[in-house]
């Protein structure tokens, strides 16, 4: 797994964590306009990250790499020729 993958699985956790309290706040009428806006912020900056993601998803990550599907093109000469036929 990648860094960026760590980080956003991370951030997504902590924005999940969050949710419970801000819910039961709300019901209770104590979380203020201000909170709720901040979480709403990280929300969309973290869905957004997540949207971004998703849209890479045909690229081929290998150890911190990202590949694209291209054929891959060898000399023409790959061992060296036999003269002495």
């Amino acid at each position: 797994m990648i860094r960026e993958d760590r980080e956003l699985l991370a951030e997504l956790a902590r924005v999940n964590g969050d949710m419970a309290s801000l819910g039961m706040r709300i019901m209770e009428g104590s979380a203020s306009a201000r909170e709720q806006q901040y979480y709403a912020q990280r929300l969309i900056a973290v869905g957004e990250r997540l949207r971004r993601r998703a849209a890479g998803m045909g690229d081929v990550v290998i150890e911190g790499e990202v590949l694209v599907d291209k054929e891959i093109a060898l000399p023409a000469h790959t061992v060296e020729p036999d003269w002495r036929s």
